[in-house]
This record gives C-alpha cells, structure tokens and sequence, in this order.
C-alpha cells in the first residue's frame, strides 16, 4: 500500500517502553503508518501542528495536561485528526469525560492487537470505536446517573441544604441554629436523606455530595 494510502497515526504516552512496543506492533501493519510520538501534552501538540494523522492515540495519563485535557484542545485545534484514548483507566467517570472531550475512540490498555487495529481502522473511516468492556461500563455510568437524578429529583429544597451542610462538616446543632430549626428537626431530615438515596453513614452522605457536585474536598 502506497504511504498517502496509509492510516498515519500520533502516539502520546508517557512511558517509553509502551511508546516503543505501540510503534513495533502498529508498523507491522501494512495500512498504518506512524508520523511521530510523543511523552506528554505540550509535546504532542507541537508534534501535530507539524503534520496532523488521521488517528491520534493518547494516554489519559501524563504529565502536564492529562490525556482528556488534551484531547479537548486537540478536538479543537485540529479536527482533522481523531482521537483514541488508550488507557488503563476504565471507571465511568474518565470514559463519559473523554467522550465529552471529543474522543471518538476508548479501549483499555489490555486490549488485542486487532481490536487495537480494528479501532483505527474504523477511526479512519469517520466512525467511533468503544471496547466490548468500555461500552459497558458507560451504559453501567449513565444508568446509575440515571438513578442519581431520580433520587435527587426526591430531595426537598430543604433537604438538599441538610445535604450540602452535613457534608461540609457541619454538626446537627450547627446546621439547626444556621437554618432556624431544631437539632431533631435536622435529625429527621437527615433521616429521610439517607433513606431516599440509599446511604447508610455519614461518610457515604460526603461521598455522594461530592460526587454530584454539592460540595468539593
């Protein structure tokens, strides 16, 4: 196949090693040329404003701008290419981000050499790519999102202030004078909360805060 034929393809990790072993096993394919490699964000950019590949492959993990942070200005700065995350990460929250960001491909690490290809391949021809195991996972994120809206959705106004004030470290007595209330009122309250999002300590009412954006550690 003849080079302006080739799927041309950028690599951004951070560890060498695994640069190395990406380049030999993706040269060992016929359509698939690699225009250059990088170690971190700053580093691939430069690389692309050089020459732009069909396919960018690029870690999530990396010094500087992580991997979804860059994929956000690659997507961008050069649209032309699109980007494959490749990545050891595989919880809801990094594959739903590097969607958002503008990935058009995800697969984790582990993955075969002809899924890896196959990806390409695919990213090439305009169209999406998403492990077996990542499209999975995503459908497990957004239902249980789904269920976080509903039991949100359930909250009073005044049982979202509990929540935001508890989980800021607040004490019954501290959130009963703040509000005007009693201290069993705030008890009770409390109560309700946890019962309607199916938590069980204090501790798991703070992570659930967190993680829908009522408060921040």
């Amino acid at each position: 196949m003849s080079s302006d034929k080739k799927i041309t393809v950028a690599i951004a990790d951070d560890h060498l090693i695994f640069r190395n072993g990406l380049k030999s096993l993706l040269s060992a394919e016929p359509d698939i040329e690699i225009t250059g490699e990088a170690a971190d964000a700053k580093q691939l950019m430069e690389l692309l404003s050089v020459q732009v590949p069909v396919v960018t492959i690029v870690d999530i993990s990396m010094p500087g701008l992580s991997g979804i942070e860059a994929t956000r200005d690659i997507v961008s700065a050069f649209p032309c290419t699109s980007v494959l995350i490749l990545s050891m990460h595989t919880a809801p929250e990094y594959i739903i981000n590097a969607i958002q960001a503008g990935a058009r491909g995800y697969l984790p690490k582990d993955i075969s050499k002809t899924e890896l290809t196959e990806a390409i391949r695919a990213l090439s021809r305009g169209g999406d790519y998403f492990s077996r195991s990542v499209s999975e996972t995503v459908m497990q994120g957004l239902m249980r999102q789904r269920k976080d809206d509903a039991e949100l959705a359930s909250l009073t106004s005044r049982e979202k202030e509990i929540l935001i004030l508890s989980a800021s470290g607040m004490t019954n007595k501290e959130m009963a004078t703040k509000l005007f209330i009693s201290p069993r009122t705030v008890d009770c309250h409390k109560n309700h909360i946890m019962q309607k999002l199916s938590l069980k300590s204090s501790a798991e009412l703070i992570l659930y805060a967190v993680r829908n954006g009522f408060v921040k550690l």
